[in-house]
């Protein structure tokens, strides 16, 4: 009896974890149709709506328009404000701190630029972590969640290293509560590609269907993650995904972390700048971000030798790319961070090198190149509230 008695309490959990997953990631869903992805009863879906709404999680909307007969479906959706996030975007260049919300929404509170030194950068970041918690501190603040231009350990809290700051083997949940000891809320701290996957995993409809992928994160340097059957796979040191530090010329270049030849010294925002300036000049911008979106739009002009540059990138990406698509056989190739910036008749020419050069057998189950639905600062944040979130939402809902 008493095995009987945890099987049902697991999956009367497991139910409504499935529910409110659900309305959290498809706001304005109906019970109608939470009836037919989940198999569940009506009433069963009822009773969990009605639960999640007295603990004021879920609300109802509008009714949803209908081409059929009688009464049109309620939408359900999450209150927005039921949980909040502080959500930190780390980058090479400038930092954002800002807020999540339960119905997926962030907020961008402060920009700074991001020191190299880690004890002035956490010093920094606590500072303006402190003012916003204080400012909301009648709110439900569930946690922090931090996104990083590098390696690190999530389950432990551990940097294990950032190449562009040189930030090694830093406990950072020990360095943080020494600089906000009072702070008594979940900390998180991800790789940021793999944060901006999950984000696109969940809002990206071109990818929706797809298990197999990879995701290429273009920024001052090139990051990655994978999607294996359906998950993002991690590596047992959370280090998988670590693309730009593939060799494509073996005597190549040096990079940061003193391999020779990395991809991303042949195709990150700042190399492809700096190769533009040498023979042009100055290009506009105090950041490489500016930069390089300056270069784009020269690009799509035909200005200087701007687009034969651009094309350049463009070549050296697919070569990454063939890499990858013959080694793991993905369904589709993402090009993500600045990558969102690319219009879409370079996302095609990225396309056709690849159907150039690629295993024909590796290219019979690859789609297409994608598109994300986000920008690399959103992507990021997005990704960081949705951690806070599921980790909310496991424990609220049993």
């Amino acid at each position: 009896m008493k095995l009987k008695k945890i099987n049902a309490e697991r999956m009367g959990y497991s139910n409504k974890l499935m529910v409110f997953n659900l309305i959290r990631y498809s706001p304005q869903i109906s019970r109608n149709e939470i009836t037919k992805l989940t198999g569940l009863d009506k009433s069963t879906v009822t009773k969990i709506v009605f639960d999640l709404m007295d603990k004021n999680l879920v609300k109802e909307g509008e009714r949803k328009s209908s081409q059929g007969p009688g009464r049109k479906p309620i939408k359900l959706e999450p209150v927005k404000e039921a949980v909040m996030s502080i959500i930190v975007k780390v980058g090479v260049e400038s930092t954002i701190v800002g807020m999540g919300y339960l119905n997926n929404q962030i907020e961008k509170i402060s920009k700074f630029e991001t020191p190299k030194s880690f004890a002035s950068f956490l010093e920094k970041v606590s500072s303006i972590v402190e003012h916003i918690y204080s400012e909301n501190k009648e709110q439900n603040i569930a946690g922090i969640s931090f996104s990083f231009p590098g390696m690190v350990d999530r389950d432990n809290l551990i940097i294990e290293y950032v190449p562009h700051f040189n930030w090694n083997n830093i406990n950072f949940k020990k360095a943080f509560l020494r600089n906000l000891p009072n702070w008594d809320k979940s900390i998180f701290i991800a790789n940021e590609a793999k944060l901006a996957l999950q984000a696109e995993l969940y809002f990206n409809k071109s990818i929706k269907n797809l298990n197999n992928g990879v995701y290429i994160f273009i920024s001052q340097g090139i990051g990655g993650a994978l999607l294996i059957d359906g998950q993002i796979y991690l590596g047992p040191n959370y280090t998988a995904g670590e693309f730009g530090h593939m060799s494509i010329h073996v005597d190549g270049e040096k990079c940061f972390c003193n391999n020779q030849g990395c991809w991303e010294t042949y195709a990150s925002i700042d190399t492809i700048s700096k190769i533009y300036e040498y023979s042009n000049g100055k290009l506009e911008g105090d950041t490489y971000e500016e930069k390089f979106k300056n270069l784009l739009d020269k690009s799509q002009r035909r200005e200087n030798n701007s687009y034969e540059i651009v094309q350049q990138m463009l070549y050296y990406l697919s070569v990454g790319a063939v890499n990858l698509i013959n080694i793991l056989n993905p369904e589709f190739v993402l090009f993500g961070g600045y990558g969102s910036l690319f219009p879409n008749e370079y996302l095609i020419e990225i396309e056709n090198l690849i159907k150039q050069r690629a295993l024909k057998p590796a290219l019979k189950s690859f789609t297409k190149t994608c598109k994300p639905v986000f920008d690399i600062e959103t992507a990021c944040l997005t990704g960081a509230n949705l951690r806070v979130m599921d980790d909310f939402s496991e424990k609220i809902v049993k």
